[in-house]
């Protein structure tokens, strides 16, 4: 029986495979790479503000789709300002968290 060999993705390739995937919408393409970019994490009010779009539900489905996806991860959460209630903060999965993930 032969093991199973994990490849790990740099994230230049990680990056290139969103920019590139075909299965990404644009919004989703346009948010990851943000995420990716800035390096920090956001709610989905913060991701829309940062983004300048009009309602917090023109991204947060794309979120949950990116997180399903494995290219965006929770990572917290805080209490909104606006409305004062806990929402989710989110990140872009990066190489290096991948594998402290495959640690514990």
């Amino acid at each position: 029986m032969s093991e199973h060999v994990e490849h790990v993705m740099h994230e230049n390739s990680l990056e290139a495979y969103a920019e590139d995937a075909p299965h990404l919408s644009k919004r989703e393409k346009l948010i990851y790479g943000y995420l990716m970019h800035t390096g920090l994490h956001f709610s989905d009010r913060g991701v829309q503000a940062a983004l300048g779009f009009a309602e917090r539900g023109m991204v947060q489905p794309r979120i949950s789709e990116l997180i399903k996806q494995g290219l965006v991860e929770e990572c917290g959460s805080t209490i909104d300002p606006n409305t004062g209630k806990r929402v989710r903060l989110v990140r872009a999965v990066t190489v290096k968290r991948a594998e402290q993930r495959r640690l514990f």
